[in-house]
């Protein structure tokens, strides 16, 4: 499986055999979620099978390997950051009230909220346990400052929802903390843990992650609102139902012929499936879902160029390849 097929496939197997590396985190993943007893034990086992693409790992151990060969303290740092995005996404179910994820029923739909919500919070216990246990430090350092920065993206998220004053300065802070700042944690701890101490390349990989964090939540974002329920694994239109005001409607409350009726329908604060379709349309039309397109196509490019300075190898190849693939992302 190619880097390309990662987002074009509704197969949810790990992408292992294209990077064997990742062979040594799905392991260790197995063992650290089986040792759980119980309902927390069914739910994280299901959870983890139900498939994903490793990207933070896969970022974690590619970042490091550009810079020296695969160590322990990478593979654990990776352990460590797919438990947290695990977690996140569970906690993410709950508060979106969300019935499938990946075409499948979510832990809160299985086993409802409280028992998601303690999955979760096990899940982050025991990302802290092994960044503890094996003293990875200045990881746990970028991952707790992307952890706050989730948590406090999520707040703010919730506290913003049917606004119809948020600015794109606003929208990219948002982004920043809910996306951008894990990856760029992942891609920091990694070449950190393979000896680029220095201060420009550790700068560089963080803006690498972080742009390709903002590419793919606005890819995601465009997917919501015009992809297709069957390959998402979930409904498509979740954000404007749940009044999250993504980059594609910012464009659309610019427009001059659709903004004002988009902003009487956010004051509402009820969007129906009709109306839903109607601005599905509209953004069509209007170009909005080509120009959101167009500025994540501009974070890929600044991703990308991030990587110049980095050491040439096949591993800051992959890395590139990675960032031209978000954009063809169908899932």
């Amino acid at each position: 499986m190619s880097i390309q097929q990662l987002y074009n496939t509704k197969d949810t197997s790990i992408p292992t055999l294209q990077f064997p590396e990742l062979l040594f985190v799905e392991d260790k993943l197995q063992i650290v979620l089986s040792k759980a007893d119980g309902l927390i034990q069914q739910t994280c086992v299901g959870f983890l099978q139900s498939g994903g693409k490793r990207i933070r790992p896969l970022l974690t151990l590619y970042s490091g390997m550009c810079f020296a060969p695969l160590n322990p303290p990478m593979i654990q740092t990776a352990v460590a950051a797919e438990l947290i995005h695990m977690a996140s996404l569970i906690h993410d179910d709950v508060i979106d009230e969300s019935a499938t994820r990946r075409g499948k029923p979510t832990v809160n739909s299985l086993y409802g909220n409280h028992a998601a919500i303690l999955t979760g919070d096990y899940l982050f216990a025991e990302a802290f346990n092994i960044l503890s246990t094996h003293q990875l430090l200045s990881s746990m350092t970028y991952l707790v400052e992307a952890i706050q920065a989730m948590c406090e993206g999520e707040v703010n998220q919730a506290n913003e929802q049917f606004s119809s004053s948020i600015s794109l300065q606003h929208y990219f802070q948002r982004i920043t903390k809910k996306t951008g700042k894990l990856l760029a944690a992942c891609c920091q701890s990694g070449a950190y843990l393979a000896g680029a101490s220095s201060e420009e390349l550790l700068t560089q990989l963080r803006e690498y992650g972080l742009n390709i964090g903002y590419a793919y939540q606005i890819t995601d974002d465009i997917l919501d609102i015009s992809g297709n329920a069957d390959s998402l694994g979930k409904p498509v239109g979740t954000d404007l139902l749940n009044g999250n005001l993504t980059l594609p409607f910012l464009y659309l409350m610019d427009n001059p012929i659709y903004g004002k009726c988009l902003t009487e329908i956010i004051k509402t604060r009820k969007v129906t499936r009709q109306g839903l379709q109607s601005i599905q349309e509209a953004l069509v039309s209007s170009g909005c879902i080509a120009q959101a397109y167009a500025t994540a196509t501009e974070c890929i490019c600044k991703a990308k160029a991030s990587l110049a300075k980095i050491p040439g190898s096949p591993y800051r190849t992959t890395l590139v390849d990675l960032a031209d693939s978000i954009l063809l992302r169908t899932t």
